[in-house]
């Protein structure tokens, strides 16, 4: 028997695997704007980091801001005393896996306990519920969506990338791409860990700008608590929220 029908099929379960999946998220299975109310939800991925996490924090609290921070699970678990800094200072947490890697090269087993274990993780170390939960580089698989179901998890991805789709862009070049394409409702990425090694210094000093700039727009930076629960300061027990 000719084997390309079987190769034909594997090549289609796994593009439904990954590419499908990542489609039903974009298409309403994940957060990627909140309601139109001028309001724009700043995340932050990757951390908690021994310095720029807590840089990041003061930096908001000058400004008045919270934010949302999606902390990998190993990262939390390393780090939780800064964990516990950003839970103090009154931002929202998520996870972001355990070990951060690629869900496209998982399978549904290695994608569940990522997922799970991510979570335990960064509640471990703060010590409240992370409601939310992001993958690595946004990029969900089918095990992923129905990992964040089973566990009670909020999907979120973003409208806005602080980075865009430049190599290694300038502050300048962040502020402009984030407080441009702001829209109301939006949900901005950005990171505290990760990326190159002086991504969290650029974005430590893109932050004033972006912040003034999209105030300045009428748009006021705010945790995805607020964005999306105004009035609860977190996700109601058994909430569900209107996906963009």
């Amino acid at each position: 028997m000719s084997p390309w029908p079987w190769l034909s099929l594997t090549c289609a379960a796994g593009l439904t695997y990954t590419a499908g999946a990542q489609l039903l998220a974009r298409a309403g299975l994940a957060v990627r704007r909140g309601p139109p109310r001028p309001q724009v939800a700043l995340t932050f991925d990757d951390g908690p980091h021994p310095e720029y996490t807590v840089r990041v924090v003061e930096l908001l609290a000058h400004y008045g801001v919270r934010a949302t921070f999606f902390f990998v699970g190993r990262h939390a678990l390393q780090l939780p005393h800064v964990a516990r800094v950003v839970v103090s200072a009154a931002h929202s947490v998520g996870s972001h896996t355990y070990s951060h890697p690629h869900l496209w090269t998982r399978g549904p087993r290695a994608t569940w306990q990522e997922v799970r274990e991510g979570v335990r993780a960064v509640e471990d170390a703060t010590g409240v519920r992370a409601p939310y939960f992001r993958p690595p580089w946004g990029a969900f698989n089918l095990a992923s969506l129905w990992a964040a179901r089973r566990l009670g998890l909020v999907p979120v991805l973003w409208t806005v990338r602080g980075e865009g789709y430049r190599w290694r862009p300038t502050a300048a070049q962040m502020v402009r791409e984030v407080v441009e394409r702001a829209c109301p409702g939006a949900v901005v990425n950005l990171h505290d860990r990760g990326g190159f090694p002086d991504t969290p210094v650029r974005v430590l000093a893109a932050l004033p700008g972006i912040v003034q700039g999209l105030r300045s727009r009428g748009l006021e930076p705010v945790s995805l608590d607020e964005l999306l629960w105004p009035g609860h300061g977190a996700p109601p027990a058994g909430s569900t929220v209107q996906l963009q």
